[in-house]
């Protein structure tokens, strides 16, 4: 008999680990290009492969340059810039998991811009291998150039088994960046703060119709405490939060489906659809129907 067995993972809180794959992609920016979001209910990370620019994120404008990589949490807004001199060529994955994963604490310590100690070639190749799974051609290239590939060749998975397998390959990638920048010796994270436990709750909740109480209920301690320290770490209350994640998934979900809006309402934790559509309203500016149609 042969085996092993994982004694890392904490049973009682595997779903803390979970992470799937939303979108991942490679772009040669052009001088001064920017993007910019409200929120998003997936993670993000950027991993500068060449040039530099600027991460505006909480107030804040951090130069990021190649050999870099930059993290942008779920719910939070940010806006980035290449330099209109030297312009980044960047990779990115956006992904769903729990803001307190490990992984995400063990790769940024608690910053938002760290530098990454995989060989900035090897991180393309990771890249391009789960592009791969759904754009063949890929497969043959281990560096991407906008000259083979113009325009936005975005591709959509659709297979459950493209799905498993491009997973799998992000997880892949995750591992041996964690291989390069942890040593082997390291300790396990610590106890992660009050108001990241609230936000992974609210994370792994949002589409559940919770309330601030049940938030603080879950760590045992009073709304009001709650509130003072979400705020002060995110600059925002958690009902903000929740509030920020529902409309960016609501968004997605208009745009990307033929749902109905009761269907969303429920699908995001709303008790009617009269009072989801209140809500995005007052958020967008534009009732849930009109925002469907402008897209």
């Amino acid at each position: 008999m042969i085996g092993n067995r994982d004694i890392f993972l904490d049973r009682t809180n595997v779903n803390k680990f979970s992470i799937q794959l939303n979108h991942c992609g490679i772009q040669e920016c052009a001088p001064g290009y920017t993007n910019s979001f409200q929120s998003n209910p997936y993670h993000l990370i950027h991993f500068v492969l060449e040039g530099n620019g600027f991460l505006e994120l909480d107030h804040k404008l951090i130069n990021v340059h190649a050999g870099q990589a930059f993290y942008i949490p779920a719910g939070v807004p940010a806006k980035y810039y290449a330099s209109l001199s030297d312009p980044w060529k960047y990779g990115w994955i956006g992904f769903y998991t729990n803001t307190a994963n490990p992984f995400l604490t063990l790769l940024f310590q608690d910053e938002n811009v760290v530098q990454f100690k995989m060989p900035a070639n090897e991180v393309e190749k990771n890249l391009l291998s789960i592009i791969s799974v759904t754009d063949r051609r890929i497969s043959e290239y281990t560096q991407y150039d906008r000259a083979d590939f113009p325009g936005e060749q975005f591709t959509t998975i659709l297979r459950l088994s493209d799905s498993l397998q491009a997973n799998s390959r992000m997880l892949d990638f995750f591992s041996g960046l964690l291989s390069f920048q942890i040593p082997e010796d390291f300790a396990k994270p610590a106890e992660a703060s009050p108001a990241l436990k609230a936000k992974a709750f609210i994370d792994a909740h949002y589409n559940e119709p919770i309330r601030m109480q049940d938030v603080a209920a879950s760590l045992n301690i009073h709304p009001n405490y709650l509130c003072a320290v979400f705020k002060k770490t995110y600059g925002q209350t958690p009902s903000d939060y929740l509030r920020s994640i529902r409309m960016a998934q609501a968004a997605m979900l208009l745009f990307l489906t033929d749902h109905s809006v009761s269907m969303i309402a429920e699908s995001l934790g709303y008790a009617n659809p009269f009072q989801f559509s209140a809500v995005f309203k007052s958020y967008y500016g534009l009732s849930p129907t009109a925002y469907r149609k402008k897209g």
